[in-house]
């Protein structure tokens, strides 16, 4: 009997909700000039022919292996796919979206010669306006897991999985939480753990711009977004805890700092959701408890760093945080010293 051998990339496909894109994005992972890999499409439980066109290309090509399962998201998808894959590498291509050709032989040419853990590309977004890269030098990029850290935290677009090859031995303690924004929850846990890191300036992976699934946050705002704060508290406190970089950190405060910003204005336009200010009270706690680490931060200018004060009289912390929004008049008047700060408020 001949011994079945393992395929050197898996790679995963959640599928929810994109029949019209289905096709393109399986036929350009099937079209790879990189040939030795398993295509693990997972059904989320689409309601629509997404299973179906699954089923179908199972017949088609002995690559494909189908998961069919109930409905629980992508982060249920992104697992489901982990727990099957017999890969030494792991791939993610999101259900409608497509890739270049020799996206997998260049990323795994890229992690053979520099032993990377992980191996990534930039990506073009497609609109209706055309294709967009969001960095196309061209450049090669190599590091430690420091190295990867600032390159996520400078461009946090990296945080989704679907532009990276890894070593599927980073996942063996790690599965992706059932929250939103489940990919930034994972994604600076991997890149801690990993020990060499290669990024390549060139878009091999193909974003779709979809109206349907962009539709902002601030239209469709509900408590369940808090988990984009959670993530940078808890992103923050993570980083704080094992590293010594003071430029790191600084990038993990700011990217807090906008988060805090954005719920707390949000709650304020929704108040409906809620009513006892309990969740605003909780971000007026994330603020006081790293109020020195926000007056000390280098990122921030002046006029942001005036909501941070708030902890000289929090019963005035609603009137700094309109003069914060204010900011585009008044970022002028403040300097970035915090004893300018201090002695503004007192």
């Amino acid at each position: 009997m001949e011994r079945e051998v393992n395929p050197t990339i898996s790679i995963i496909v959640p599928i929810y909700k994109v029949e019209q894109y289905l096709h393109n994005c399986i036929d350009s992972i099937l079209a790879q000039t990189f040939l030795d890999f398993e295509l693990i499409l997972v059904n989320d439980g689409s309601p629509d022919g997404c299973g179906r066109i699954c089923d179908e290309y199972k017949k088609t090509d002995k690559r494909v292996k189908v998961i069919h399962k109930k409905n629980g998201g992508a982060y249920s998808a992104y697992n489901a796919g982990l727990d099957v894959a017999q890969g030494e590498y792991i791939g993610i291509v999101d259900g409608d979206d497509y890739i270049d050709r020799d996206m997998y032989e260049t990323l795994y040419r890229l992690a053979i010669e520099h032993n990377a853990d992980v191996a990534e590309c930039s990506l073009n977004i497609v609109s209706e306006n055309g294709l967009s890269p969001k960095e196309n030098h061209g450049k090669i990029e190599k590091g430690n897991h420091l190295f990867a850290l600032k390159k996520l935290l400078e461009f946090p677009y990296l945080n989704g999985p679907c532009t990276k090859l890894y070593k599927k031995e980073l996942f063996n303690d790690l599965r992706y939480p059932k929250k939103l924004y489940e990919d930034s929850f994972m994604a600076y846990k991997i890149y801690y753990k990993l020990n060499k890191y290669v990024f390549l300036g060139r878009g091999k992976y193909n974003y779709i711009k979809r109206e349907d699934s962009t539709m902002g946050e601030q239209r469709n705002y509900s408590l369940n977004n808090l988990d984009g704060l959670e993530v940078q508290v808890e992103r923050y406190n993570f980083l704080k805890q094992r590293i010594n970089e003071p430029e790191i950190l600084n990038m993990a405060e700011y990217h807090l700092f906008n988060q805090i910003m954005f719920h707390y204005e949000m709650l304020q336009i929704f108040k409906e959701l809620d009513p006892q200010k309990k969740n605003r009270e909780m971000i007026k706690n994330i603020i006081i408890q790293n109020q020195e680490a926000f007056l000390n931060n280098m990122k921030l200018k002046g006029y942001q760093k005036i909501i941070f004060a708030s902890h000289l009289n929090l019963k005035k912390f609603d009137n700094y945080f309109k003069l914060y929004r204010l900011n585009k008049k008044y970022q002028n008047i403040v300097s970035n010293s915090k004893t300018s700060i201090k002695k503004l408020l007192t």
